[in-house]
């Protein structure tokens, strides 16, 4: 068996974006491949045979996504095989009885999302200046000159680099004529849409806001045939979520009063001819849509499907994503509660065809009947990788911390692992802090493991998938969440005696990164850090980030104004001068969710005080490097983490 390294990113096969033909016979889905040349990625659009099980591929380019179903022969996808200057989008139409790709239409806009109408129309997301100003690039100047211009917030985001004055902006597109009719506000910044199954009604959701955006939105309902848009939900005090049409009469949608952060949403529906919404009977304390965190997932696809009168969605659940069905009263019933992850799904005629991640294998397409209750696997695109590599199946186990919470763990034994012998151990902690792991195959993990340590993983309070409660650290970062890790540590230890509790290293990224800083200026029993993409003083993190002045002043429940003492109490770098574990920073100049500010402060504060500190800062990448990065960057940073292990962890100390 070979080995996992960090070259194996190459051989991977990521898919995503499943979606049923209306007769349910057929079934695209995306695959994904990193290619070295291009140091990118090729991304393909295949077809399964839903009776048959068979798949072939249909786009040979490499640059096709977002396919849509116009009827049950022919394909609408885009692709930017024909590169032009200036914001533009295009569009193919691919007939799957036989021919070649056509360019059907273009939008002389940057399409975030668009929906076919019918009659040749689309509901599409674009991104609008609302100022009516050319902006070459995300991160270009505007009109040519050398500069930028700042006078809102927030004036960036990660991933889709400056945003000032900018909005995605809901529009229905006519092909047969070129035209665009904007059905969104000037100043509105949509942040979802849905269309009713008759194309009748749009719903959607959005902040409007002239110099400022809020945390507070507002729910839309627009009528295709009058043109007229019918408030639903008011900006005012609540944070409107996630949207599905239940029928062509009722929507469902959620709501959050924000009353700590971490808190799930209310689930609503809507009476769509009389307007009138109300919250569901039960509170199921959970999130519509959830899937388990990795950095082997690339692409999207739907999290809520409504089929057969009932709304399917993924809910996650301790360290798993589960599909589960609303039922009348707004309680959640399990339908399939398989150990892994479901990434995205759909459903026809009786069949779930999902995305998922199952056995520590990589994404394949599953199905699974709703009536006999049984799940297949369909591909196995990913199956001579695993057949060929040394992937580690991690043990699993709970236990009690030092408030009597029940929480979880996984450990993953060293490759080649032989009893009596003393071995190093990373302790890996997600981002969020509302985000989960779970056993799924996770690649950064699978090398550490197969270089000879042993890698282990909880979900600490601050975690998603148990609650609201559970989830609640608002004013509470690095307390109870700093106590968990502590504690899973000494359990890890107890329960495998095989770790040389002198060589255990940390590791994470985002609030995984804010643990790091936090950690090692608190205490000195790890021997090693690397902190990625994290937090280290939340005035400069609250200032100058995308969500810092709305979602991290509400973490922490007060601003730099009104408490000072309470952010620089929550900050890491206020014991940076206590620090003395060797840490490395790894950081991208275009991360705008964690800016790199924070890093080199946390790094700057090591180095006054004698640590031995290292930064790895890559250019042009964002907050996503570990999961959707330039392909060479990402085996860099897989490359620098673990020789920084290897320097101050792997050695035996004497």
């Amino acid at each position: 068996m070979k080995k996992v390294t960090y070259q194996d990113l190459y051989e991977f096969n990521f898919l995503s974006d499943v979606c049923y033909s209306p007769n349910g016979k057929l079934a695209l889905f995306a695959k994904h491949n990193a290619c070295e040349k291009k140091n990118g990625y090729k991304s393909y659009i295949w077809l399964l045979d839903v009776e048959s099980g068979e798949t072939r591929q249909l786009t040979f380019g490499g640059e096709e996504k977002g396919a849509k179903w116009l009827d049950d022969e022919t394909i609408l996808f885009v692709s930017t095989r024909n590169k032009g200057k200036g914001p533009k989008t295009d569009y193919f139409k691919l007939s799957l009885t036989g021919g070649e790709a056509e360019p059907f239409f273009s939008i002389p806009e940057r399409v975030v999302s668009i929906e076919p109408m019918g009659d040749g129309k689309y509901l599409a997301a674009i991104i609008k200046h609302v100022e009516g100003k050319e902006q070459k690039a995300d991160d270009e100047a505007l009109d040519g000159r050398d500069l930028l211009v700042f006078d809102e917030i927030y004036f960036w985001f990660n991933g889709q680099g400056v945003r000032n004055k900018l909005r995605n902006t809901l529009v229905i597109f006519d092909s047969k004529t070129g035209k665009m009719k904007q059905v969104s506000k000037k100043y509105t910044q949509v942040a979802g849409a849905v269309v009713s199954p008759d194309k009748s009604k749009v719903l959607f959701t959005g902040t409007t806001y002239e110099d400022m955006s809020i945390r507070e939105g507002a729910l839309f309902l627009y009528d295709v045939e009058t043109g007229k848009t019918k408030t639903i939900v008011k900006q005012d005090k609540y944070a409107v979520g996630s949207l599905a049409f239940m029928g062509n009469d009722k929507a469902f949608f959620t709501i959050n009063d924000m009353a700590f952060n971490g808190k799930n949403s209310y689930f609503c529906t809507l009476d769509v001819a009389t307007g009138e919404w109300s919250k569901m009977e039960v509170w199921a304390d959970a999130e519509a849509g959830g899937a388990v965190g990795t950095d082997c997932n690339m692409g999207g696809g739907a999290n809520k499907k409504f089929y057969d009168g009932k709304l399917y969605m993924t809910k996650s659940v301790w360290g798993h994503s589960h599909l589960v069905v609303l039922k009348d009263n707004g309680e959640l019933e399990t339908v399939i509660d398989t150990n892994g992850s479901i990434n995205a799904f759909d459903i026809a005629n009786g069949k779930v065809l999902m995305t998922a991640m199952r056995d520590r294998d990589l994404v394949e397409l599953y199905t699974y009947d709703l009536e006999t209750k049984e799940e297949k696997r369909v591909t196995t695109f990913n199956k001579e990788y695993r057949d060929t590599h040394s992937v580690i199946d991690p043990e699993y186990f709970t236990f009690l911390d030092r408030d009597g919470v029940e929480l979880d763990g996984w450990v993953l034994k060293p490759l080649g692992y032989k009893p009596g012998k003393k071995y190093p151990a990373i302790l890996e902690m997600h981002g969020g802090p509302k985000g989960i792991f779970g056993d799924v195959f996770h690649h950064e993990m699978q090398i550490l493991a197969n270089m000879g340590y042993f890698v282990f993983w909880t979900n600490p309070r601050g975690s998603d998938g148990r609650g609201s409660e559970f989830a609640n650290m608002t004013g509470n970062l690095g307390g109870i969440d700093f106590n968990d890790f502590m504690d899973f540590t000494d359990e890890t230890l107890k329960r495998y005696p095989d770790i040389d509790e002198k060589r255990v290293g940390i590791c994470g990224g985002s609030y995984g990164g804010f643990m790091c800083n936090w950690m090692i200026g608190h205490t000195d029993r790890y021997a090693a850090a690397a902190s990625q993409r994290s937090i280290s003083n939340y005035l400069t993190k609250s200032l100058t980030t995308d969500i810092g002045y709305n979602h991290n002043m509400a973490q922490l429940d007060t601003d730099p104004w009104h408490d000072f003492e309470k952010v620089w109490q929550h900050s890491p770098l206020k014991n940076g001068h206590l620090a003395k574990t060797p840490t490395l920073f790894i950081q991208s100049d275009e991360d705008y969710r964690c800016w790199m500010s924070d890093a080199l402060q946390m790094f700057s504060a090591l180095k006054l005080n004698g640590v031995d500190s290292k930064v790895v800062l890559f250019h042009g990448e964002n907050h996503e490097l570990s999961r959707s990065g330039k392909p060479k960057n990402r085996i860099t940073r897989l490359t620098e983490i673990c020789e920084w292990f290897e320097k101050y962890v792997k050695p035996v100390k004497k």
